[in-house]
């Protein structure tokens, strides 16, 4: 399943798990996770999260649970191609949220989403995310943290949506 079925309603018991910036060993249950979920080749997924786990500019984290990687997410950098993009503009994105669908409703995402927004706030006080329309469970998972949808018409290049809509979300957070 792509997407986690959308249960607002539904509340699991949180699980003791250690959130932590990604290192090197965790690359390769990151990868799995990714294909499992996305399909593709394990090669390009484990290649696509080194370069977040390398860029100074992007932060990897990943949810441990018994010594095991139950999920992982980033944040980063995103410079676009103003001339492919529409409404869409340079700025520090929350990219990629991953549970293990064997851990959801457990905090795991509440718990990687202010991991990386822990992040941002020391670098911006603008944070943007942008999720599949389809996607009500991950729109849902955001609110709370002060995201608000900005529109539903705007490219990303190089980025498609299941169901072809995607939602481009905004967080102003206010540093001292």
């Amino acid at each position: 399943m792509l997407f986690a079925p959308f249960a607002p309603d539904a509340h699991g018991s949180s699980v003791d798990a250690l959130i932590r910036p990604a290192r090197a060993g965790d690359l390769p249950a990151c990868a799995a996770l990714s294909q499992h979920r996305n399909g593709g080749e394990l090669d390009a997924w484990f290649g696509r999260l080194a370069v977040d786990l390398e860029d100074p500019e992007a932060h990897l984290v990943v949810a441990e649970v018994d010594g095991v990687v139950a999920g992982h997410a980033a944040a980063r950098w995103l410079s676009v191609d103003q001339s492919l993009a529409h409404v869409v503009t340079d700025g520090w994105y929350l990219t990629g949220l991953l549970v293990d669908p064997a851990r959801r409703r457990q905090g795991l995402g509440r718990r990687l989403v202010q991991a990386r927004l822990d992040w941002l706030d020391a670098r911006t006080d603008c944070s943007w995310y942008f999720a599949a329309a389809s996607n009500p469970a991950s729109l849902a998972l955001h609110e709370p943290f002060g995201f608000a949808e900005v529109t539903r018409d705007f490219t990303v290049p190089g980025v498609t949506f299941a169901g072809g809509e995607g939602v481009l979300c905004v967080r102003h957070s206010f540093r001292v």
